[in-house]
């Protein structure tokens, strides 16, 4: 406790001297003595010496602060500050790019199908083919070399006709023109689509479909599977970049007419504004096999008919046991069945029809059976030898008839002279 009193007075009675003593190698004069005595410092100095009953500093002068040394006036290089970090770098995360799978190649293996056995030959009624679709002969030339507009079946062509198709098959159907037959079976209308015979193939085995009449007409296919259109307008032609190999039947509507018919793929596609022939390892495929006359057994009907042209379509072992089977028969009507069912004596059996491929109601098969019973009315006989032949004929008797009837006469008047 002394020596704080000590401290403090010292502390008030050097207070006035405060800004001296700080300065450095200056003596700090006594209060009471010497050049810095003040009566008021003194009096103070006295007053906290007497109270704290401390040594007697009030005449001594305190020792001087040590001199500090002068400052330098090299001039002290300032350390520079160390570089600023640079700003890490975000990167934004990038949502992953999710590209769909590209559709597979087409495939340029042909399908293998299975075979339909030669049959026995039989007495069943014959299914009667389709109808041709006429076109006058002069159109029909015209169409077969009119420009040809490339369709790729894989996409939608600018010239689609934006219609509803199965809403303009049934206009027509129900229009009942000359251009479309209808077939009644088990008391339902079934349309009988004419033969669709305009087309042929370029020199890529490209299909090219041509058009004769003088309304538009609509396409539709399978191809990899989804159904497809195509377009083609009155007096125009297509042709269709079919690289898959197979049988792709198909169903065609206009205004006023309705058909169907197929054609195959395995073509070479070429590059645009390539006008070369196809490259020497190129071999087209060899079409699907048609066998003819071939009896086939509906059970719904419990009756085999015989129908003229069969094709198998594709066999899909996903089906239900007997209708694994596609066929195309007569070139105009999509079936399914079993082909050499060893249930049945028939080359195929057929459980499901339709009349219009890819289109419209299918049936049990009854259809062929009426087909069959469907006879269309025949044309008379003609004779064996030309009309001229009968006219000349005719006019021989007339002249011996008529020599007859004048040689009588000429002999009476003889015989009365």
């Amino acid at each position: 406790m002394k020596a704080l009193g000590i401290a403090a007075a010292a502390a008030m009675a050097f207070a006035p001297f405060s800004v001296v003593a700080t300065t450095p190698g200056v003596v700090q004069a006594a209060p009471c003595a010497g050049v810095g005595e003040n009566p008021v410092s003194c009096q103070h100095c006295l007053f906290y010496v007497e109270a704290y009953q401390t040594s007697n500093v009030c005449y001594q002068a305190a020792p001087p602060r040590p001199a500090q040394a002068p400052p330098s006036r090299v001039p002290v290089p300032t350390p520079e500050a160390p570089p600023e970090p640079a700003p890490p770098i975000v990167t934004p995360v990038q949502t992953p790019l999710v590209v769909p799978p590209s559709p597979a190649p087409p495939s340029t293996i042909a399908v293998q199908t299975p075979k339909i056995a030669a049959g026995v030959p039989r007495n069943a009624p014959l299914v009667s083919p389709p109808k041709a679709l006429d076109a006058p002969q002069q159109a029909v030339a015209a169409a077969k070399a009119a420009p040809a507009t490339r369709i790729n079946p894989g996409t939608i062509h600018q010239m689609l006709q934006q219609v509803d198709f199965n809403q303009q098959v049934q206009d027509v159907v129900n229009a009942r023109s000359g251009n479309v037959d209808v077939v009644k079976v088990d008391d339902q209308a079934m349309a009988r689509p004419r033969h669709w015979d305009y087309m042929d193939y370029d020199d890529y085995h490209r299909p090219s479909l041509y058009n004769p009449l003088n309304q538009a007409m609509t396409f539709r296919f399978f191809y990899n599977g989804a159904y497809r259109e195509a377009y083609v307008p009155a007096g125009g032609r297509i042709v269709l970049d079919v690289a898959t190999v197979g049988l792709f039947p198909f169903t065609a509507v206009g205004d006023s007419y309705l058909a169907s018919g197929s054609f195959h793929g395995g073509a070479w596609i070429p590059p645009d504004s390539w006008n070369g022939p196809p490259p020497p390892d190129y071999t087209p495929p060899a079409p699907p096999e048609v066998y003819q006359d071939v009896s086939a057994y509906v059970p719904a009907e419990d009756q085999t008919v015989a129908v003229g042209q069969v094709q198998v379509v594709r066999h899909d072992g996903s089906q239900p046991t007997g209708s694994q089977d596609t066929f195309l028969l007569d070139d105009s009507t999509l079936a399914w069945g079993q082909i050499n069912d060893p249930s049945s004596s028939a080359q195929i059996k057929v459980t499901k029809t339709q009349p219009l491929p890819g289109v419209g109601p299918t049936d049990n098969g009854s259809f062929l059976v009426a087909l069959a019973a469907h006879q269309e009315p025949t044309q008379p006989t003609q004779p064996w030898w030309p009309p001229w032949t009968l006219v000349g004929g005719v006019l021989v008797i007339a002249a011996c008839l008529l020599g007859w009837i004048v040689n009588p006469r000429e002999t009476e008047r003889g015989s009365d002279r």
